[in-house]
């Protein structure tokens, strides 16, 4: 923030309507309340700091104002320059402080000058009430002292760490005793499990790759009765950390009831894990639960399944009052399936990768049986693999699909090109139900992604939906015709000419419910 830059703040600030001029006979507690809406406590950007410089040179009214304000100096930056980070300590007074300090912010500073400032903040550990530590400038033994310096007011902390460690360090973060933290973010760095940090917490978030006693994680739950939020993502690297599923003769296995918690995120590289913490802990007023699990395989979904019972009814009623269930199948690993729901009362994403997709759509028929609800899916179709068209077209419980744009195009046995909707409208015939056509109960379609001509969906939909003398002759043919139900249809907004000649004959076509334009946010 160079003396250019400074002026030109001022000059700004002068020329600002908002705020009083020098010379206003505004109280001084009304103008106070003007700037303070100005410059929100928060977190500020080194170009808000030059603002507030700015109205220091306004005048010297001005200037004992803005000095005399710790409201304005209590959120430091490491993007500051040393002189800043000087005058926020000196003018904050004795009131708590808020450090940030992130890599994205420091691509212009070199490592001597960020530990130089981390020095001078360290000196005033005692006075941090929030700390947010994100960078890989500086070698972990360079930064210990820093973040293991007694912060005993510490209210929030956040420590990221490179993940260039093997093991991850274990830290005794804040000297090991905060006795106000409520809010704890830990990312490639571990506590010590007996540390104090971990009890009386509100939400604790763990990203971490090591080998780590699961034990603990349940113990987190009794140490932190108050715990509303618990992010765990762990990809664990084998070993005897690693419990497998605890076999019990108790028909209820759970042991930790964590009565406050309301959001729940979990991911993981190996099934048991999420088996064991889901099983050993009762969460009945949970709202939110995400979980995700590489490499899912046959032998672990029972004991899963009896995890996630307690969860049972709720996904039912998230299933049957949210209207319905998404399916993602992502462009980037066809391999993946996720469902999720987003009802007031209880919102769930479950993912899985490497799951068999017939397997998966038959647990969540038997998920929402168990929950005594109907399966409704809305599916996000990401991918080009035939073979996954060809599995989700049987499936019934399918009425809405849209298609991206990664799906234009899908490959036959004979290596041909196959359009999308060449696909939708071939009909299907089997001796026993007769003629019928993929996804035979879709309602909703959204092709907005794709780029085909209009005529081709015209095309589709004729072949779909036969006319009434095609339909007679079949019938007297003594074949059976399940015309699927008529349709919402949905396709881009940036139509040809030759396009805007179809729309009238689609608008108006049998099997044709209305027909909506242009893309629609995930």
């Amino acid at each position: 923030m160079s003396s250019v830059e400074l002026r030109t703040a001022t000059l700004g600030t002068e020329d600002q309507t908002i705020f009083p001029p020098p010379r206003s006979r505004l109280p001084l507690e009304l103008i106070t309340i003007i700037l303070k809406l100005c410059f929100p406590k928060d977190y500020r950007w080194a170009d808000d700091m030059a603002e507030i410089y700015g109205l220091r040179l306004v005048s010297k009214l001005w200037k004992e104002l803005v000095e005399g304000l710790p409201w304005f100096w209590t959120s430091i930056s490491a993007r500051y320059p040393t002189t800043v980070i000087r005058d926020c300590l000196r003018l904050s007074r004795d009131h708590l402080l808020r450090v940030r300090i992130f890599s994205s912010w420091l691509l212009n500073s070199g490592s001597k000058d960020l530990a130089k400032k981390i020095q001078i903040l360290q000196a005033h550990a005692e006075r941090w009430e929030q700390l947010d530590y994100n960078t890989s400038r500086l070698p972990v033994a360079e930064v210990r002292g820093f973040l293991e310096a007694p912060a005993p007011n510490l209210q929030s902390l956040s420590a990221r760490l490179p993940d260039d460690s093997s093991p991850p360090p274990t830290l005794n973060l804040a000297g090991g005793k905060a006795e106000q933290l409520k809010h704890l973010s830990l990312e490639n760095v571990l506590l010590p499990w007996s540390s104090q940090l971990l009890t009386g917490l509100e939400t604790f978030s763990l990203t971490i790759e090591d080998i780590i006693p699961v034990e603990e994680i349940v113990n987190i739950f009794i140490k932190s009765p108050c715990l509303r939020t618990f992010h765990l993502s762990y990809r664990s690297v084998g070993g005897p950390g690693v419990p497998a599923f605890p076999a019990s003769t108790d028909s209820n296995p759970l042991q930790v009831t964590a009565s406050a918690l309301e959001e729940v995120n979990l991911s993981f590289n190996d099934s048991g894990i999420a088996s064991h913490v889901l099983s050993r802990v009762s969460m009945p007023v949970c709202r939110s639960l995400k979980l995700v699990i590489e490499s899912l395989d046959m032998d672990n979904i029972h004991p899963l399944n009896t995890a996630l019972s307690q969860f049972t009814p709720k996904i039912g009623q998230g299933m049957s009052q949210g209207g319905r269930t998404k399916l993602y199948i992502w462009p980037e690993d066809p391999t993946e399936w996720r469902i999720s729901s987003q009802e007031d009362a209880f919102e769930f994403s479950l993912d899985f990768s490497g799951f068999p997709l017939n397997r998966f759509i038959e647990w969540a028929r038997e998920l929402a049986l168990a929950s005594a609800s109907q399966l409704e899916l809305e599916v996000y179709l990401g991918t080009t693999d035939r073979w996954i068209a060809n599995e989700l077209g049987g499936w019934s419980e399918i009425t809405k699909l849209r298609v991206a744009s990664t799906s234009q195009a899908y490959y036959d046995q004979q290596d041909e090109v196959l359009l999308f909707p060449d696909y939708l409208g071939q009909a299907q015939m089997d001796p026993a139900p007769g003629l019928s056509w993929p996804f035979p109960n879709l309602q909703e379609l959204d092709l907005s992604d794709l780029k085909y001509p209009l005529l081709k969906v015209l095309d589709m939909l004729n072949r779909r939906y036969l006319s009434g003398p095609d339909v007679e002759r079949m019938e007297d043919s003594n074949i059976a015709i399940n015309t699927p139900p008529k349709m919402d249809i949905r396709v881009r907004d940036a139509l040809e000419w030759e396009d805007t000649v179809i729309v009238p004959v689609l608008e108006s076509h049998r099997s044709v419910k209305s027909l909506e334009y242009g893309s629609l946010e995930m």
